[in-house]
């Protein structure tokens, strides 16, 4: 479901609201394009929050990739000791990780608990620096340093972009300043990782580069992923001061719903 190109939107009203509600009215499942270009700085899909950022520096040694990929005109990998499956780069940069090193991100939001990951996004300027994020899922497992490509067989699966519709989040990376500059925090629910132990091997598949159509393919350098450590679960309740607007509108929508039924 695409808005037409003339629709523009309040910032008070991020995007994946409207798709939301819109899809509740029709009948539909919740497929939400996530939208963090322009002055669109944050959305949600599948219980996940996205959000734009400006972290500044992101280079190497300021931060710690566990996955770096690289391909054109999509890519897709996942994290592991074991090599470079698919468009992952070799290098320090792409390892496993325990359950332990993700729980150190944990955030509280409004009563909710994530993990929160930092996206650093490498994409030409102008036309080509629009590149879209079509899958992100996370499995745990007690093996390391895993090499299949049968995405499905990395272990457990704990949470799916696209679990509940053809979800995707569309990242401008021009927004900052190439490698170097972060771009999008990506809140994964804990929910879903109920009684994983702390040593089990955390595998983030991402994929992008689907959205040819809206120029979201790759076409640039690496994209990175990091955990951003938390010394605690700390509130941070203006960056889902937007969001909680969508959640605010579900009751009217569904009660809308009925006394139309």
């Amino acid at each position: 479901m695409r808005m037409p190109s003339n629709f523009t939107l309040s910032r008070r009203f991020p995007l994946a609201t409207v798709f939301v509600c819109s899809a509740l009215l029709a009948g539909q499942a919740l497929a939400v394009e996530v939208d963090l270009t322009g002055n669109n700085n944050v959305g949600s899909a599948n219980g996940a929050v996205f959000t734009f950022t400006d972290q500044q520096p992101t280079g190497t040694g300021v931060i710690k990739p566990f996955l770096r990929e690289q391909s054109d005109p999509n890519e897709q990998g996942y994290n592991t000791s074991g090599g470079t499956p698919f468009d992952a780069k070799a290098g320090p940069w792409t390892h496993d990780i325990r359950f332990s090193d993700l729980a150190a991100s944990e955030v509280m939001m409004n009563g909710v608990l994530y993990f929160k990951l930092l996206l650093d996004a490498n994409e030409p300027g102008g036309s080509k620096s629009l590149i879209s994020l079509d899958r992100l899922e996370f499995y745990t497992s007690s093996t390391g340093s895993q090499t299949t490509t049968t995405i499905s067989s990395l272990g457990t699966l704990r949470y799916s972009l696209d679990s509940n519709g053809d979800n995707f989040v569309m990242i401008d990376a021009s927004r900052n300043h190439g490698s170097g500059s972060g771009d999008m925090y990506a809140y994964i629910p804990v929910a879903g990782f109920a009684g994983v132990a702390s040593t089990d091997y955390v595998y983030m598949f991402a994929r992008f580069g689907d959205q040819a159509a809206a120029d979201g393919t790759s076409a640039g350098g690496f994209e990175e992923w990091s955990i951003v450590e938390a010394v605690s679960p700390v509130p941070e309740p203006s960056v889902f001061a937007l969001v909680g607007l969508a959640m605010v509108a579900l009751p009217f929508v569904r009660s809308k719903m009925r006394r139309d039924a």
